[in-house]
């Protein structure tokens, strides 16, 4: 009998497959902080800190899904578990994206500057953010988009989210994505950096935080969603203002993207149109 629990205890330490490591950038070796660490297209994983640290439990997961990290500005990495498990380390190395030097050269034409988005700042519809009330990792993992109808070169240069209340207990890391449409869902980064800001009381101005990517040469040339996700823990809450009747994807993870008609986030940009 002794013999016997020894080997269901020995297997079951085997079984536990939990893996440490770090989110690194290939290129320099610099930490990638707050990357999303996904299992497939399942709405399951981790994210790691500050530092890129990370934990993982793999061990009631499907062992040949693949290991997925999407970050902008970085190449997609996707690698089977399988063969993640053997290695002797895991690190994740992040390739940055090669530039596309076409992609953001400046024609003489003239650009003029539109503002493009949701623009509501109504304090009775809302999107709340409060991982404290709900369990932290799922919450950190979520990523809110909205579409952008183009069908001209655009830049965008400031990327806005209406707040109508904000109360934390620590500075807010956010992550802004922006991705190319297939299928009529995000698809792609577009980006050649990782975009982070960080959101305070005094950063937010008369109920808007703005972000000023005109240094980034993001540029469109046909339809394009802009995600943000909120990526440290913090105690307190984030309230967006929202507009009925408008739509919004939703994720966790790398799970499908869900689409929702009944309200949407205030995201609102600042772009320069191609005349």
């Amino acid at each position: 009998m002794k013999f016997l629990f020894f080997f269901i205890f020995l297997g079951t330490l085997l079984d536990a497959q939990t893996i440490t490591g770090k989110v690194l950038s290939q290129d320099d070796g610099s930490p990638v902080p707050y990357a999303k660490i996904g299992i497939g297209t399942e709405e399951n994983g981790t994210i790691a800190d500050e530092q890129g640290n990370y934990t993982l439990d793999l061990s009631a997961v499907n062992k040949d899904l693949n290991l997925t990290v999407v970050v902008g500005g970085f190449d997609q990495f996707s690698f089977p578990i399988n063969s993640f498990l053997k290695n002797s380390t895991h690190n994740i190395l992040l390739k940055e994206k090669v530039r596309d030097i076409a992609e953001v050269v400046l024609t003489p034409k003239r650009f003029k500057e539109k503002h493009w988005g949701v623009d509501s700042k109504s304090k009775k519809i809302l999107f709340a953010t409060y991982p404290e009330r709900k369990k932290e990792k799922e919450e950190q993992s979520r990523e809110l988009a909205i579409k952008f109808s183009n069908s001209k070169k655009v830049k965008i240069q400031k990327i806005n989210l209406n707040i109508a209340d904000f109360q934390t207990d620590v500075p807010v890391e956010l992550r802004i994505n922006v991705y190319n449409e297939k299928n009529g869902t995000p698809n792609e980064s577009v980006l050649y950096k990782d975009v982070t800001a960080v959101v305070t009381k005094n950063s937010i101005k008369d109920g808007t935080f703005t972000l000023d990517v005109s240094d980034q040469d993001i540029y469109v040339n046909s339809d394009f969603f802009v995600s943000i996700q909120f990526m440290n823990f913090f105690k307190g809450h984030i309230f967006l203002s929202g507009a009925l009747l408008k739509t919004v994807f939703k994720r966790k993870y790398y799970g499908s993207w869900e689409k929702s008609s009944v309200a949407s986030p205030a995201i609102n940009i600042d772009v320069k149109v191609e005349k």
